[in-house]
């Protein structure tokens, strides 16, 4: 079964590329954002947990699909990387901090994206993995 998105990339080699661009410009926003101060945002009750996890699912879905490397040798391993040089540089600023549980939602927002792809979007999405 052949789907929108299968063909677009098939069609159009161009689309990996602006992918990617979409990819680097979205992590330029993100760094961006988690460095600048948060006044008057309610993050009791984990919601900014549960908005790292929705993040980071959607990095590994877009970097996923903008590139055919290796999830587990290249993908994880930059996206986990991402995430704590956010947190070391949250750590470096007066109005931010390390937080550990942040880092955990951002791994656990990757993962589920991979065990959403494994045992599911695998057969609906034409990927160079397989």
């Amino acid at each position: 079964m052949e789907t929108i998105l299968s063909r677009l990339l098939a069609d159009m080699p161009q689309t990996r590329q602006i992918l990617k661009l979409l990819f680097v410009g979205l992590i330029l926003a993100g760094l961006a954002t988690a460095l600048m101060p948060i006044h008057g945002i309610d993050l009791s009750n984990g919601k900014d947990k549960i908005v790292h996890a929705l993040v980071f699912f959607s990095f590994a879905s877009l970097l996923d699909i903008a590139t055919p490397r290796s999830f587990w040798c290249w993908k994880l391993p930059l996206l986990l990387s991402y995430g704590a040089g956010i947190e070391i540089l949250q750590a470096l600023t007066p109005w931010r901090s390390f937080s550990f549980a942040d880092f955990a939602a951002d791994a656990i927002g990757v993962l589920l994206y991979w065990l959403l792809w494994k045992k599911v979007l695998h057969r609906f999405i034409a990927h160079p993995n397989g």
